[in-house]
C-alpha cells in the first residue's frame, strides 16, 4: 500500500508511505522515502474540499481507514509525533481524534487536542479500551463475524 504525505497546511508533496503486507493483508513493515521529510505531514484520505467542517484523524492509515467506515472525512498523521504537532487547520471546527491506546498515542492526542481547544475548536479524543488502535477494534469484529 503506497499513500501520499502532504504537508498539513499547504497541502504540498512531502514524501510516500510505503506498507508492505501479506498476502492475508497484515501489516509486514512500514517506511517512507528515505531523505524526504514528513514532519508536518498528514494523509489525506478525502480530499480538502470534503472536509467542510469537521475532521477525524488518526495516528496511522490503518487506523483512519478503519474509523472512516464510520466517520468521514479522515486523515492520518502518519505517526504519534505528526499528531502531537497538527496544526489548527482554517475552516475545520470540529476534530475527533482516534488515538492509539498507548502512552504515545495519548500523549500526542492531547497535546493536540489542547492546540485546537486553545483556538476554539471542538475537540474529541476516542480510543479503544480493550485493543490499541480502532483497526485492532474492526479486524476483531470481522474475525468474530466470520467464526
Amino acid at each position: 500500500m503506497v499513500a501520499k504525505v502532504t504537508d498539513a497546511r499547504t497541502a504540498s508533496s512531502l514524501t510516500l508511505q510505503i506498507t508492505e503486507l501479506s498476502p492475508t493483508g497484515e501489516k509486514l513493515r512500514r517506511r517512507l522515502l528515505a531523505g524526504y521529510p514528513k514532519r508536518g505531514g498528514v494523509i489525506r484520505l478525502w480530499p480538502d474540499d470534503a472536509v467542510t467542517q469537521g475532521l477525524a484523524i488518526g495516528e496511522g492509515i490503518e487506523t483512519s481507514l478503519s474509523v472512516a467506515h464510520i466517520f468521514q472525512p479522515a486523515w492520518a498523521a502518519v505517526d504519534a509525533g505528526n499528531l502531537a504537532a497538527l496544526p489548527v487547520l482554517p475552516g475545520i471546527e470540529a476534530l475527533v481524534i482516534f488515538a492509539d491506546n498507548d502512552p504515545a498515542g495519548i500523549n500526542a492526542a492531547r497535546a493536540s487536542a489542547r492546540r485546537w481547544r486553545d483556538a476554539e475548536r471542538n475537540v474529541r479524543i476516542v480510543a479503544p479500551r480493550r485493543h490499541n488502535d480502532f483497526n485492532d477494534v474492526i479486524t476483531e469484529e470481522r474475525t468474530d463475524a466470520a467464526a
